[in-house]
């Protein structure tokens, strides 16, 4: 039987959805497969940064996620005592770049990306569990039973992904974990507490926390603390254990905690991996996470993954709809001079910034906070414009 000239991509967050669609604008076949039975209300907010929004509107997209959250027009970080120790501008580099930036739930930004779906696309309730492939094709194995053939498949099913055990077998790096484990939960609530257009970080001695306003009166919030991997939290201690973590921050934020139903209240652990020197294998190739996980100090996690999505798809329009074999190969390699470098930088800025709030050290966190206090504005100018510099 002849191979189906289509792509398959396995796994339906942003990057997985943003490249169905991107694909199906260049006029290549997918099918697009997801674990979850249902797409709902998981994960956090996000900043969609104007990188991100740049690369959506490049494929016709952009004004539809724009609808999903508000602007962002700067992102303020204070001490523990709530003193501002530096303000990044995001709305003047945004207008710079001729792009907003949002903030949005994860859930609302997934719902944004499945309505630009082609029909019969997304295939819910399938659970990837091996990949193989052959001079031919590629094929994907699924924990109910089924197997699907393409001409090639993109692993977008994050951290922990099936797919790149395929791309590096035994020589898969393992995850690093940053130091940091988070709480996080959305909260509805009525009243003046964040901006709608701000994103507030509160960095104090090994830890930090952050509010997003994801729209409506909704706010956002992460208290991410120095902790090792692995550790849980007793039923019903969630909030003893956060109000310790919050001592000598501003109450409003313990206030906040407060008002969070524990159920409501995810504890994650963070982390990240060494930046890789390949993405593919055969026909093979990853994006987001599944190549380049990165952590969430400089918001760039879901950006870069979208731009990953967008970029492969204007690699893959030159392969005659996947037909043209050499091309094929070409545009994947393409894909990969592109975008690595550029992710590389992400990852490792990303775990700079947060290892030095990862501090303890009462003069090493002076310090810090000195330094931060004296940051001129064209160093934070210069700061987010490096993070969102993307050429479509």
């Amino acid at each position: 039987m002849q191979t189906p000239r289509r792509a398959l991509i396995i796994g339906a967050g942003p990057g997985g959805l943003t490249a169905a669609i991107a694909l199906g604008r260049v006029g290549i076949e997918v099918a697009l497969f997801e674990r979850a039975p249902a797409l709902g209300m998981v994960g956090g907010a996000l900043g969609v940064q104007c990188n991100a929004l740049r690369a959506l509107m490049g494929i016709g997209i952009g004004d539809r996620v724009m609808q999903a959250g508000p602007e962002i027009r700067a992102q303020e970080f204070y001490d523990g005592h709530g003193k501002l120790l530096f303000r990044l501008p995001q709305g003047d580099v945004s207008d710079a770049f001729g792009t907003p930036s949002i903030c949005v739930l994860r859930s609302d930004l997934q719902l944004a990306l499945v309505d630009s779906l082609d029909d019969g696309v997304l295939r819910l309730g399938s659970e990837c569990t091996g990949v193989e492939q052959d001079a031919d094709g590629v094929t994907a194995h699924f924990a109910d039973g089924r197997s699907e053939r393409g001409a090639l498949l993109i692993g977008a099913d994050g951290g922990r992904s099936v797919v790149r055990k395929h791309v590096y077998g035994d020589g898969d790096k393992p995850q690093r974990y940053s130091g940091f484990t988070t709480w996080r939960a959305v909260v509805q609530l009525n009243g003046g507490l964040l901006p709608q257009d701000s994103i507030r970080g509160y960095v104090g001695s090994g830890k930090q926390f952050v509010m997003f306003p994801p729209g409506g009166e909704r706010i956002y919030w992460g208290a991410l603390n120095a902790e090792p991997a692995g550790g849980t939290d007793p039923t019903g201690r969630v909030h003893d254990i956060l109000r310790a973590h919050l001592r000598g921050f501003p109450s409003a934020l313990g206030n906040l905690v407060e008002a969070t139903p524990e159920s409501a209240i995810d504890r994650t652990d963070i982390y990240d991996r060494n930046p890789e020197t390949t993405w593919v294998k055969g026909r093979v190739v990853l994006l987001g996470d599944a190549a380049h996980q990165t952590t969430p100090f400089i918001g760039q996690g879901a950006g870069i993954t979208m731009e990953d999505s967008v970029s492969l798809a204007k690699e893959l329009a030159l392969t005659d709809r996947l037909r043209d074999q050499r091309m094929l190969a070409e545009a994947l390699g393409s894909y990969e001079r592109a975008r690595i470098p550029r992710c590389a930088k992400v990852v490792l800025d990303s775990r700079r910034r947060g290892q030095t709030y990862l501090w303890t050290n009462r003069a090493a966190t002076s310090a810090r906070n000195a330094v931060l206090r004296r940051l001129p504005a064209r160093a934070t100018y210069a700061m987010l414009k490096t993070s969102v510099q993307y050429q479509v």
